[in-house]
């Protein structure tokens, strides 16, 4: 791969301040020649409380005023021999090329395009309209922001009526309406730059939170997919950096272009994309494709735990899948770590707090 150059490296905790894939990211790169630093905005954050993370930055919340312009100067002034956003709000505030991809209505074509199939949709201009037309949909449904540009705006949901339409809240915005579709989820990540695939890390959804329109509680890597990382190439055309692409079976649902929250996977598997992406920043690349092996699993225990709970609750699960949950321990885990405990410890103390104040607690 040749010399690492080292330096200062921003990412970004800046939106409610518990973005896994920020603290993802920072672990990744202990113990390289890489000094994570984190914006933050709030009194916590994950990424910022892990023991590796070497300086914050503070900047007003991720989508509210004043942050772009603040996100910007800290980037323009830190020397950082990398950046890597954490979320698409700061992707946006970043006016990066690559925040075309996680605007829903441009993704779509661009997909077909480079032979990925995508599911039927219907875009409303915001909430209101969605509202209007709810007598009219077809159920069940996924109701998902077309760009998430702030904390308001709504995450992937499943809806079974228009009353559930009735009940979402989001802020303001368009809205996509797609079929749900219960097929099982994959994903393929990695890093690539100037066109070249320099990481790749297959896995699938084992376990979803929430269960119906989520991210992974549970994972695992497989075997690569040759076919699918050409069509995935051609997708990310003029994007650098780390990505994940997610699908439901066959059908392209989602671009992250940027680190994600279940990256520690590829890390724990042999792939340390945000360690490759800073490498290739700095003009080393690795001589062939860097692979995640298969086998690897992972964990994001908060979210597991509440799986089990809501399948419980439900009558989808029963004590064996209690029993069963229990014995898996050997993964990696995206926030609990021995090696850097205060995370989990933040993470417990926000949840605690969140509901002693009658909330029930951010994911």
């Amino acid at each position: 791969m040749g010399v690492s150059r080292g330096g200062p490296v921003l990412t970004t905790d800046d939106v409610s301040g518990w973005n896994r894939a920020a603290l993802a990211a920072v672990r990744a790169l202990a113990g390289t020649p890489y000094r994570p630093v984190v914006t933050v905005s709030g009194p916590v954050s994950l990424a910022a409380s892990s023991r590796w993370c070497t300086a914050v930055v503070r900047v007003p919340a991720g989508g509210r005023p004043g942050y772009a312009e603040a996100l910007r100067r800290a980037v323009e002034d830190g020397g950082y021999a990398a950046v890597l956003p954490a979320s698409d709000v700061a992707l946006l505030a970043l006016h990066d090329p690559s925040a075309r991809l996680v605007d829903k209505e441009w993704l779509a074509p661009a997909a077909l395009a480079a032979g990925l199939e995508t599911l039927p949709g219907e875009v409303f201009d915001d909430l209101d309209a969605l509202r209007r037309a709810a007598g009219r949909l077809g159920y069940p449904a996924i109701v998902k922001s077309v760009v998430k540009s702030g904390i308001e705006n709504l995450q992937a949901v499943r809806v079974d009526s228009a009353a559930d339409v009735e009940a979402l809240a989001a802020g303001p915005g368009a809205v996509l309406v797609q079929p749900f579709v219960d097929r099982p989820m994959r994903a393929v990540s990695g890093v690539v730059w100037d066109g070249r695939l320099l990481a790749v890390c297959h896995q699938r959804y084992r376990r979803l939170w929430p269960r119906q329109a989520g991210v992974a509680s549970a994972a695992e890597t497989v075997p690569g997919d040759p076919e699918l990382e050409e069509k995935v190439l051609a997708l990310l055309s003029g994007h650098r950096g780390v990505f994940q692409v997610q699908l439901l079976g066959p059908y392209l649902v989602d671009v992250n272009p940027r680190v994600y929250g279940s990256m520690q996977l590829a890390v724990a598997a042999g792939a340390n994309l945000p360690l490759i992406a800073c490498e290739a920043a700095g003009g080393c690349l690795p001589d062939t494709v860097v692979r995640a092996r298969p086998g690897v699993r992972y964990r994001w225990l908060e979210g597991d735990l509440r799986n089990l709970a809501d399948g419980l609750r439900h009558g989808d699960a029963g004590w064996s899948d209690v029993v069963a949950r229990l014995r898996e321990r050997r993964a990696a885990y995206s926030v609990e770590s021995l090696h850097d405990p205060r995370p989990a410890w933040t993470r417990v103390r926000g949840v605690v707090m969140s509901r002693a104040r009658g909330g029930r607690g951010t994911a």
